[in-house]
């Protein structure tokens, strides 16, 4: 069985060339053939390979954010093409991007509820189900300020892991009272301002390159290291 998962798909797909990279991408990692070379063609040349692929192999495959019908015609063609016991799942804000008759099950997200974001947060803000009793208090007004948004609740659980005096937590409400109601981005700079000069030099390395390249995380800590850092040490604060 081969496994393929495509972040981003409407991100990427944009660029110029972006769906023949998006196929590229699948080609290789669902390819049975170890170190399979990427096409060069366009896309109907990239739909003719994937067809043949997964034609003669069981595969799992999950294509993110996808919201145009044509990036499911270049990435998984029609279902038919598919071996028997394959699955392939795909998130979307756009349900009328999904082949209706073809969709066996639609699952609709739903918003986190108070307890739900209690616990999400407190998970990466202290490594546990729920928050003690000294900072249970800061921990629903966090909840609460962020809008219960996962993102937001993840990136700054991480931004107050490890920081234990109520002094850091009541800062942190401070600063959150002061952003736009449910503004991720808001929520998301104050992650940023806490990072020391080389964090915030790493991270702006990894999101604007590393990310809009695609590159895999193995290969971003072997360049990183080539450039003089300590790879995952030093991106574990990020």
């Amino acid at each position: 069985e081969r496994r393929c998962f495509i972040s981003n798909v409407r991100q990427f797909s944009s660029k110029e060339d972006g769906l023949v990279s998006l196929q590229n991408n699948v080609i290789k990692d669902l390819s049975p053939e170890e170190g399979a070379r990427s096409f060069t063609g366009d896309v109907n040349a990239g739909i003719y390979v994937i067809k043949r692929i997964i034609h003669e192999n069981r595969v799992l495959l999950v294509l993110d954010d996808v919201d145009n019908v044509n990036q499911l015609d270049a990435l998984i063609g029609k279902r038919k093409w598919f071996y028997e016991g394959s699955c392939i799942i795909i998130t979307t804000r756009n349900t009328t991007v999904l082949p209706g008759k073809h969709v066996d099950k639609l699952y609709e997200v739903t918003e986190l509820d108070t307890e739900e974001a209690l616990e999400l947060f407190s998970y990466h803000a202290l490594r546990k189900k729920e928050p003690p009793q000294n900072f249970l208090d800061f921990s629903n007004k966090i909840v609460s300020l962020t809008g219960r948004m996962p993102l937001a609740l993840e990136v700054f659980g991480c931004f107050l892991f490890g920081k234990r005096k109520v002094e850091e937590w009541e800062d942190a409400v401070e600063k959150l009272k002061t952003i736009r109601p449910g503004s991720l981005h808001d929520v998301l700079k104050i992650s940023y301002d806490g990072l020391d000069e080389q964090e915030k030099c790493i991270f702006l390395d990894i999101a604007c390159f590393f990310v809009q390249m695609g590159t895999k995380h193995d290969d971003v800590i072997d360049i990183m290291r080539g450039c003089g850092f300590r790879g995952e040490i030093d991106m574990q604060p990020l």
